[in-house]
């Protein structure tokens, strides 16, 4: 007896795809209590149905560093980049739907050799990463069961070293298995969700404070022992700027994100925004 072959089916309303033979009745990422549920009815479409309703864009933010994005929004709107080196370009993050003329570019950038993601919100569109260019995908251990949609060909438990000065650390806290890529030769944290910029009013492009959170949709805030991972992952790390799956932060640093994490280990658990003139008043971390 045949089965009908399992489809990727994405979830409007948070960009999350899934695997199934027919439209799938609820999204598991938007029903985990980190999300919000969609304001009307479940709404899914294949493949076929989001390249007919969605574009990607692209530029190169940096030298060898570009960002891609899905317009119009499709979910969170996050972004995805992709790093070119000579050892392989690696992925990291990932819109929510790369067209056919993106795939293209990329491979003219010359593919990708390797593709990660932070945490299930920003795995996007890795299947299809995967897919047009047969390349290593990195997930830590505790966020397997996210995968679904893809394979996870090269899973880690507390850091790999991609070569070439990138590395992922997975910092859970966000989620059990969420992680960030450090890129020290560019001096740039790949943070995901582990610290969230927060935007002028006047100026989306200024960053003016920063949090942290389990869930920023319902303010769960993260625990001690969550914030001490996170201040042990990011201390040895060195970097002068924040790239998040929504905005880059150019004068961001190390520095700041410790400060922010010490400051909230002594009080109560929060997911208040702490400005970052507040936070450079702080004493400098050793």
């Amino acid at each position: 007896m045949r089965t009908a072959q399992a489809q990727p089916w994405c979830c409007a309303n948070c960009g999350f795809w899934q695997r199934w033979p027919s439209r799938p009745a609820f999204c598991p990422a938007c029903l985990d209590p980190r999300h919000a549920l969609p304001l009307r009815a479940w709404e899914f479409r294949v493949a076929g149905e989001v390249a007919n309703g969605w574009r990607t864009l692209w530029r190169q933010v940096q030298p060898g560093l570009w960002r891609f994005t899905t317009a119009p929004q499709l979910g969170l709107g996050g972004v995805g980049y992709l790093i070119q080196r000579p050892e392989g370009n690696i992925a990291f993050e990932a819109c929510a739907w790369y067209s056919e003329v993106a795939l293209a570019w990329i491979a003219a950038l010359g593919g990708v050799a390797r593709a990660a993601a932070s945490h299930p919100h920003t795995y996007g569109g890795l299947w299809q990463l995967q897919e047009r260019f047969g390349c290593e995908v990195s997930v830590a251990r505790d966020d397997l069961t996210w995968t679904g949609a893809f394979r996870c060909t090269w899973p880690f438990d507390d850091t790999l070293d991609l070569g070439g000065g990138l590395a992922l650390h997975a910092t859970g806290g966000h989620f059990d298995g969420h992680a960030v890529l450090h890129d020290e030769g560019h001096g740039v944290l790949f943070c995901g969700d582990a610290v969230r910029l927060e935007r002028a009013p006047s100026d989306p492009r200024e960053v003016v404070a920063l949090s942290v959170h389990k869930g920023l949709a319902r303010a769960i805030p993260l625990t001690a022992d969550e914030l001490r991972r996170y201040h042990a992952v990011v201390a040895p790390l060195a970097f002068s700027q924040i790239w998040s799956p929504f905005e880059q932060a150019p004068d961001i640093g190390r520095d700041d994100v410790l400060a922010l994490l010490d400051r909230l280990l002594g009080g109560r658990p929060s997911t208040a925004p702490v400005a970052l003139t507040a936070l450079r008043d702080e004493e400098p971390v050793a």
